[in-house]
């Protein structure tokens, strides 16, 4: 096999890929790497052009309280759940 059409779906673009304002709407479970070296768990409460801001979560995925995370302190952001199940 040369190059194989399995090669080529792998490089295009998922149905379900969201859009930034997707991956960020209400409710969608995130994990975020802070520049600080850490990284958070939790649900998007809100987004604007200043920040992030979180309800955040414990490992055993127990509340564990609200935090507004700067953008400027946002190294990535990897969208675990959308609300809408994807």
């Amino acid at each position: 096999m040369g190059r194989g059409s399995s090669k080529g779906e792998a490089r295009a673009l998922r149905e379900d890929s969201p859009s930034i304002r997707e991956a960020f709407e209400r409710g969608n479970l995130v994990s975020v790497a802070i520049r600080s070296g850490y990284d958070v768990h939790g649900y998007v409460c809100d987004h604007d052009a200043a920040g992030l801001l979180l309800d955040l979560r414990d490992p055993s995925g127990d509340p564990s309280g609200y935090e507004f995370f700067p953008w400027s302190s946002v190294e990535r952001v990897q969208v675990e759940e959308r609300r809408g199940g994807g």
